[in-house]
């Protein structure tokens, strides 16, 4: 009976072309790894899935409407146009609340910056982790931000052969407009500190995967993530216990079970190699978690 209920991830079927569609974007993003990519607001209203590693990428978007922007620890309410940046190393989502206009969105690596300017963008005021980087725009700062995106969009749809040049000026244009800005004040207190605690641990918990290199450092574990969230270790196992009826540990292991399974269900990796790019020290640490939750060896459950 035990075994039967820890087993149901397992036995869970997922067709291989549900897996590459939402793990590796083959028919969403034909070019994933596009250091560059600007989606219009023609994309964002097709109502096609537009998926994207947040991990990898910078976000600048521009937005009218109302919405809360739980960013960091820091939930703000925006009613309006707003420009805002997200870093890949902070965690945020975006609540709508009543979308009027979605002029579009930008989304670009580090190398892509870095390689073209001397100051790499970790160091620019948007990005350096003092300030939440959203902008509320009158009706003058609105036309001279959407001025800027359209030049981008234009650029980018272009087979001009140093566009992103153009692009990468453009970019930094735009990043030196907003630093002339006032950042968005009006903070939203709907949300307790527990429920937004709760919201961004879900969300630190979701850029972990899928798992596709080692380059990404994993949370692997509580730990982990207290530090991440900056909060006592204790107090994020009560806030997780409240809301899931689970410990923090628990859903950790029950996620990295299941990303576990993916790899060996619809990857060629060997079990050290899906042992190492999901953190494990070595294959026999991974071997004896996963007999443990899984009540079967990753060999034997491949096999």
């Amino acid at each position: 009976m035990k075994q039967d209920k820890t087993n149901k991830l397992i036995y869970k079927s997922e067709k291989l072309e549900d897996f590459e569609n939402l793990r590796l974007l083959s028919n969403h993003d034909p070019k994933p790894h596009k250091p560059f990519r600007l989606f219009s607001s023609a994309d964002c209203l097709s109502g096609n899935p537009i998926t994207y590693r947040r991990r990898d990428y910078f976000k600048v978007s521009l937005l009218r409407g109302e919405y809360i922007v739980h960013y960091g620890d820091e939930s703000i309410k925006v009613f309006g146009c707003a420009l805002s940046f997200f870093s890949p190393w902070v965690p945020y989502t975006i609540e709508q609340l009543k979308e009027e206009e979605n002029a579009g969105y930008m989304i670009f690596t580090e190398l892509y910056y870095d390689t073209y300017f001397n100051q790499g963008i970790r160091h620019t005021p948007l990005f350096n982790n003092e300030s939440k980087p959203l902008f509320l725009l009158d009706t003058k700062q609105e036309e001279e931000v959407k001025s800027i995106f359209s030049k981008i969009e234009r650029q980018e749809r272009s087979d001009y052969s140093l566009k992103d040049d153009l692009i990468r000026n453009y970019l930094n244009e735009l990043m030196h407009y907003a630093n002339t800005l006032q950042v968005a004040t009006e903070r939203h207190h709907a949300l307790s500190s527990k429920e937004r605690l709760y919201k961004v641990f879900n969300e630190l918990l979701d850029r972990q995967f899928p798992v596709e290199t080692a380059r990404h450092k994993h949370l692997r574990t509580v730990s982990d993530f207290a530090e991440a969230l900056n909060v006592h270790v204790n107090y994020l196992n009560r806030i997780i216990k409240e809301k899931t009826g689970k410990s923090t540990s628990a859903i950790l292991f029950e996620r990295i079970l299941k990303e576990s399974i993916i790899l060996l269900k619809h990857t060629n990796w060997s079990v050290s190699e899906i042992a190492y790019n999901l953190g494990f020290k070595d294959v026999s640490h991974f071997n004896h978690f996963f007999r443990r939750q899984a009540h079967a060896t990753p060999t034997y459950f491949r096999n």
